[in-house]
């Protein structure tokens, strides 16, 4: 069974690492080639687009694929519509992922907004801003001139660093108290983050709620028809996934 791997994510990194030796599957793995060294999954892997949802379901269709297991960013909204839409047109099993969002806690003080220029124009004169959007929030913050910010990513790109604008080019920190450290000596009043779910990067909210941070949030997604159906299964429980995966032979 042909599966092609939506992946970049570490859920991807799990199911590729469980089903890889079965000799039942035949794995192909697809990265959209965003992060600069990505990590070796050990499988074929394809980077760059499809060419949009004809060009996925052409390539489903030439290489055979059974299934599309989409294991994207729940922020990765187009390569989920794509993979939802490519799979009716190409008549191919989709299997996705849509991981758990971080729920606010005892202490948080967590405010959504609609996009990042929304939420950049909302902060007040002055504020420090601690940034952690990916490359698509930095374009809405770059322009707010009333505002520092400290950014962090992996793809500095076409950053304009300037006085009110820093990047820092790292991965999250694991521990809280190094996040804590990081906001105290930058003076960070605001986070302004995704709401990615997961273990990767829950560190920041951890440190805001010691420090007492607010927290603003780019809402996710308008997710698509979420309905399972015999040629669509949906699931926030990667275990669910995999045993789904295993169930399709």
């Amino acid at each position: 069974m042909h599966l092609l791997i939506l992946a970049g994510t570490s859920e991807a990194r799990f199911i590729i690492g469980d089903v890889k030796d079965d000799a039942r599957f035949k794995i192909t793995a697809s990265l959209a080639g965003v992060t600069p060294s990505p990590i070796d999954l050990l499988v074929p892997t394809r980077k760059g687009g499809f060419g949009g949802v004809s060009g996925l379901a052409d390539y489903c269709v030439a290489h055979n694929v059974d299934a599309i297991i989409d294991l994207t960013h729940p922020y990765a909204e187009q390569m989920s519509q794509n993979a939802y839409q490519a799979a009716t047109m190409a008549n191919v099993k989709l299997v996705r992922y849509v991981r758990p969002a971080w729920q606010a806690g005892k202490g948080d003080h967590w405010r959504y907004f609609d996009s990042w220029s929304e939420m950049a124009q909302a902060l007040p004169a002055g504020a420090r801003v601690f940034l952690a959007g990916g490359s698509g929030a930095l374009p809405a913050f770059q322009d707010a001139h009333h505002i520092d910010v400290l950014a962090r990513g992996l793809k500095i790109g076409n950053v304009n660093k300037s006085l009110n604008f820093r990047f820092i080019e790292s991965l999250p920190n694991k521990k809280y108290e190094d996040e804590e450290a990081l906001f105290k000596t930058h003076a960070i009043t605001h986070i302004c983050a995704k709401n990615s779910g997961g273990n990767a990067s829950i560190a920041k909210l951890h440190a805001a709620r010691s420090l007492a941070l607010p927290v603003w949030l780019l809402a996710r997604p308008k997710a698509h028809d979420q309905d399972n159906t015999p040629n669509q299964f949906i699931s926030g429980d990667i275990a669910e996934i995999l045993r789904h995966i295993k169930d399709m032979l």
